[in-house]
Protein backbone atom coordinates (compact mmCIF):
# COMPACT_ATOMS: atom_id res chain seq x y z
CA UNK A 1 0.00 0.00 0.00
CA UNK A 2 1.21 3.21 -1.31
CA UNK A 3 2.12 5.83 1.84
CA UNK A 4 0.80 8.86 0.36
CA UNK A 5 -0.66 12.20 1.44
CA UNK A 6 -3.51 13.79 -0.77
CA UNK A 7 -4.40 17.40 -1.01
CA UNK A 8 -8.46 17.61 -1.43
CA UNK A 9 -8.11 19.66 -4.51
CA UNK A 10 -6.17 16.56 -6.21
CA UNK A 11 -8.89 13.89 -4.37
CA UNK A 12 -11.46 15.99 -6.04
CA UNK A 13 -9.91 15.98 -9.22
CA UNK A 14 -9.40 12.16 -9.09
CA UNK A 15 -12.71 11.36 -8.84
CA UNK A 16 -14.12 13.73 -11.37
CA UNK A 17 -11.95 12.35 -13.67
CA UNK A 18 -13.70 8.90 -12.56
CA UNK A 19 -17.15 9.81 -13.43
CA UNK A 20 -16.24 11.71 -16.42
CA UNK A 21 -14.59 8.02 -17.68
CA UNK A 22 -18.17 6.53 -16.37
CA UNK A 23 -19.98 9.00 -18.58
CA UNK A 24 -18.08 7.90 -21.75
CA UNK A 25 -19.00 5.09 -21.12
CA UNK A 26 -22.37 5.17 -20.94
CA UNK A 27 -22.50 8.06 -23.49
CA UNK A 28 -24.82 10.05 -21.10
CA UNK A 29 -24.18 12.78 -18.32
CA UNK A 30 -24.37 11.71 -14.96
CA UNK A 31 -27.36 12.38 -12.53
CA UNK A 32 -28.51 11.87 -8.54
CA UNK A 33 -27.90 9.56 -7.41
CA UNK A 34 -25.22 8.80 -8.92
CA UNK A 35 -24.54 4.76 -9.88
CA UNK A 36 -21.75 4.20 -7.54
CA UNK A 37 -21.55 0.81 -8.56
CA UNK A 38 -21.09 1.36 -11.95
CA UNK A 39 -17.91 3.34 -11.53
CA UNK A 40 -16.77 0.68 -9.00
CA UNK A 41 -17.52 -2.01 -11.52
CA UNK A 42 -16.81 -0.59 -14.99
CA UNK A 43 -14.09 2.20 -13.92
CA UNK A 44 -12.32 0.68 -11.58
CA UNK A 45 -12.65 -3.38 -12.20
CA UNK A 46 -13.66 -4.23 -9.06
CA UNK A 47 -16.60 -6.66 -7.88
CA UNK A 48 -19.09 -6.04 -4.99
CA UNK A 49 -20.15 -8.71 -2.79
CA UNK A 50 -21.52 -9.51 0.48
CA UNK A 51 -20.03 -11.82 2.98
CA UNK A 52 -19.28 -12.10 6.79
CA UNK A 53 -16.54 -10.23 8.37
CA UNK A 54 -15.28 -11.24 11.44
CA UNK A 55 -15.03 -8.80 14.01
CA UNK A 56 -13.00 -8.73 17.02
CA UNK A 57 -15.21 -7.90 20.44
CA UNK A 58 -16.44 -4.12 20.58
CA UNK A 59 -15.23 -3.08 16.93
CA UNK A 60 -17.77 -2.44 14.07
CA UNK A 61 -17.11 -3.36 10.14
CA UNK A 62 -19.16 -2.26 7.45
CA UNK A 63 -16.47 -3.21 4.83
CA UNK A 64 -13.54 -4.03 3.62
CA UNK A 65 -11.45 -4.41 0.33
CA UNK A 66 -9.44 -7.52 -1.21
CA UNK A 67 -7.00 -5.61 -3.21
CA UNK A 68 -5.20 -8.97 -5.45
CA UNK A 69 -9.06 -10.08 -6.06
CA UNK A 70 -9.98 -6.76 -6.92
CA UNK A 71 -13.39 -7.24 -4.44
CA UNK A 72 -15.25 -4.75 -2.59
CA UNK A 73 -16.69 -7.02 0.64
CA UNK A 74 -19.81 -5.41 2.52
CA UNK A 75 -19.93 -7.04 5.98
CA UNK A 76 -23.25 -9.15 5.71
CA UNK A 77 -23.38 -8.38 10.25
CA UNK A 78 -24.03 -5.09 9.38
CA UNK A 79 -27.16 -5.19 6.74
CA UNK A 80 -29.33 -4.15 9.74
CA UNK A 81 -27.32 -1.24 9.63
CA UNK A 82 -27.16 -0.50 6.08
CA UNK A 83 -31.17 -0.79 5.83
CA UNK A 84 -31.77 1.45 9.12
CA UNK A 85 -28.89 3.88 7.60
CA UNK A 86 -29.89 4.96 4.49
CA UNK A 87 -26.63 5.97 2.84
CA UNK A 88 -24.25 4.39 4.56
CA UNK A 89 -24.09 1.20 2.23
CA UNK A 90 -22.91 3.89 -0.56
CA UNK A 91 -20.72 5.92 1.30
CA UNK A 92 -18.82 2.18 2.52
CA UNK A 93 -18.25 1.38 -1.30
CA UNK A 94 -16.86 4.89 -1.98
CA UNK A 95 -14.69 4.35 1.13
CA UNK A 96 -13.45 1.35 0.05
CA UNK A 97 -13.02 2.66 -3.74
CA UNK A 98 -11.25 5.31 -2.53
CA UNK A 99 -8.78 2.97 -0.84
CA UNK A 100 -8.63 0.98 -3.93
CA UNK A 101 -7.81 4.39 -6.26
CA UNK A 102 -5.78 6.62 -4.05
CA UNK A 103 -3.43 4.13 -1.36
CA UNK A 104 -3.37 0.42 -3.61
CA UNK A 105 -0.14 -0.29 -5.74
CA UNK A 106 -2.01 -1.94 -8.63
CA UNK A 107 2.05 -3.19 -10.00
CA UNK A 108 2.68 -4.59 -6.86
CA UNK A 109 -0.47 -6.90 -6.58
CA UNK A 110 0.67 -10.13 -8.12
CA UNK A 111 3.76 -9.99 -6.10
CA UNK A 112 2.83 -11.18 -2.93
CA UNK A 113 6.14 -11.62 -1.31
CA UNK A 114 6.78 -8.20 -1.97
CA UNK A 115 3.13 -6.63 -1.20
CA UNK A 116 1.93 -7.77 2.15
CA UNK A 117 -0.89 -5.88 3.52
CA UNK A 118 -2.05 -7.30 6.31
CA UNK A 119 -3.67 -9.78 8.47
CA UNK A 120 -6.51 -12.23 7.67
CA UNK A 121 -7.97 -12.31 3.79
CA UNK A 122 -9.05 -8.60 4.29
CA UNK A 123 -5.65 -6.24 3.77
CA UNK A 124 -7.59 -2.85 3.79
CA UNK A 125 -10.80 -2.43 6.36
CA UNK A 126 -13.64 -0.22 7.16
CA UNK A 127 -13.40 0.48 11.19
CA UNK A 128 -15.72 3.05 12.15
CA UNK A 129 -15.27 1.91 15.99
CA UNK A 130 -17.67 0.55 18.38
CA UNK A 131 -19.94 0.72 21.61
CA UNK A 132 -18.76 2.97 23.93
CA UNK A 133 -19.94 0.89 27.18
CA UNK A 134 -17.36 -2.11 24.93
CA UNK A 135 -14.55 -0.67 24.68
CA UNK A 136 -15.12 1.30 27.88
CA UNK A 137 -14.81 -2.40 29.39
CA UNK A 138 -12.18 -3.13 27.61
CA UNK A 139 -9.59 -0.90 28.82
CA UNK A 140 -10.44 -2.22 31.92
CA UNK A 141 -8.35 -5.35 31.67
CA UNK A 142 -5.06 -6.59 30.09
CA UNK A 143 -5.99 -8.66 27.65
CA UNK A 144 -8.65 -5.81 26.77
CA UNK A 145 -5.97 -3.43 26.33
CA UNK A 146 -4.42 -5.90 24.11
CA UNK A 147 -7.16 -6.56 21.70
CA UNK A 148 -7.94 -2.58 21.43
CA UNK A 149 -4.45 -2.46 19.98
CA UNK A 150 -5.36 -5.09 17.22
CA UNK A 151 -8.31 -2.76 16.56
CA UNK A 152 -6.39 0.17 16.31
CA UNK A 153 -3.77 -1.97 14.33
CA UNK A 154 -6.72 -3.00 11.83
CA UNK A 155 -8.11 0.67 11.60
CA UNK A 156 -7.24 3.46 8.99
CA UNK A 157 -4.84 6.12 9.81
CA UNK A 158 -6.40 9.62 10.21
CA UNK A 159 -5.24 10.64 6.47
CA UNK A 160 -5.81 7.93 4.95
CA UNK A 161 -9.31 8.14 6.58
CA UNK A 162 -9.84 11.50 5.10
CA UNK A 163 -8.74 11.08 1.90
CA UNK A 164 -11.07 8.40 1.63
CA UNK A 165 -14.16 9.96 2.89
CA UNK A 166 -13.03 13.10 0.66
CA UNK A 167 -13.40 10.72 -2.17
CA UNK A 168 -16.52 9.03 -1.37
CA UNK A 169 -18.00 11.82 -0.51
CA UNK A 170 -16.94 13.66 -3.92
CA UNK A 171 -18.27 10.38 -6.48
CA UNK A 172 -21.67 10.50 -4.61
CA UNK A 173 -22.02 14.11 -4.39
CA UNK A 174 -19.27 15.33 -7.65
CA UNK A 175 -19.03 19.37 -6.84
CA UNK A 176 -20.27 20.64 -9.80
CA UNK A 177 -23.70 18.73 -9.97
CA UNK A 178 -24.52 19.05 -5.59
CA UNK A 179 -23.68 22.72 -6.10
CA UNK A 180 -25.74 23.69 -8.93
CA UNK A 181 -28.91 21.35 -6.64
CA UNK A 182 -27.85 22.98 -2.91
CA UNK A 183 -27.85 26.25 -5.16
CA UNK A 184 -31.71 25.82 -5.67
CA UNK A 185 -33.67 25.19 -2.52
CA UNK A 186 -33.17 27.65 1.11
CA UNK A 187 -30.61 25.22 2.95
CA UNK A 188 -31.34 27.22 5.71
CA UNK A 189 -34.30 24.94 6.63
CA UNK A 190 -33.29 20.84 7.73
CA UNK A 191 -36.38 19.59 5.70
CA UNK A 192 -34.99 20.82 2.02
CA UNK A 193 -31.32 19.45 2.91
CA UNK A 194 -33.11 16.13 4.18
CA UNK A 195 -35.15 15.59 0.75
CA UNK A 196 -31.73 16.88 -0.71
CA UNK A 197 -29.84 13.75 0.87
CA UNK A 198 -32.72 11.65 -0.47
CA UNK A 199 -32.02 12.46 -3.91
CA UNK A 200 -28.05 11.88 -3.89
CA UNK A 201 -29.11 8.99 -1.81
CA UNK A 202 -26.71 10.01 0.93
CA UNK A 203 -26.70 10.18 5.02
CA UNK A 204 -27.60 13.69 6.44
CA UNK A 205 -24.56 13.61 8.02
CA UNK A 206 -22.36 12.97 4.78
CA UNK A 207 -24.41 15.65 3.01
CA UNK A 208 -24.11 17.95 5.95
CA UNK A 209 -20.29 17.36 6.03
CA UNK A 210 -19.74 17.65 1.58
CA UNK A 211 -21.96 20.80 1.54
CA UNK A 212 -19.58 22.71 4.52
CA UNK A 213 -16.54 21.35 2.45
CA UNK A 214 -17.75 23.42 -0.75
CA UNK A 215 -18.79 26.57 1.68
CA UNK A 216 -22.31 25.81 0.81
CA UNK A 217 -23.52 25.44 4.12
CA UNK A 218 -22.32 26.41 7.96
CA UNK A 219 -24.23 25.77 11.12
CA UNK A 220 -23.14 28.21 13.77
CA UNK A 221 -22.77 26.72 17.71
CA UNK A 222 -26.38 27.58 18.09
CA UNK A 223 -27.39 25.01 16.03
CA UNK A 224 -28.59 27.64 13.32
CA UNK A 225 -28.27 26.95 9.49
CA UNK A 226 -26.87 29.38 7.06
CA UNK A 227 -26.20 29.06 3.54
CA UNK A 228 -22.43 29.87 3.88
CA UNK A 229 -19.70 31.15 6.26
CA UNK A 230 -19.75 34.24 5.34
CA UNK A 231 -23.37 35.12 5.43
CA UNK A 232 -23.09 33.22 8.84
CA UNK A 233 -20.66 36.40 9.52
CA UNK A 234 -22.68 38.79 7.54
CA UNK A 235 -25.40 38.41 9.72
CA UNK A 236 -23.19 37.76 13.56
CA UNK A 237 -22.14 41.48 12.45
CA UNK A 238 -25.71 42.96 12.52
CA UNK A 239 -25.88 42.69 16.04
Amino acid sequence: MKKRFYRNDDIEALAEQRLAELERILERPLSPPIPIDLVGEQVLGLQILWDDIEELPGEIIFGGIMPKERLVILNDRRKAEFAEKPGLERSTKGHEMGHWDLFVDKATLDHPALFDMGDGPFSLRSCHGGEAAVLKKLRETREGQDLLRQIESRADEPDEARAVNRYAAALSMPKRIIREEALKIDRTKWPNLYRLAERFEVTISALRVRLEQLGLLHIDKHGKLHESLDKASGQMSLF
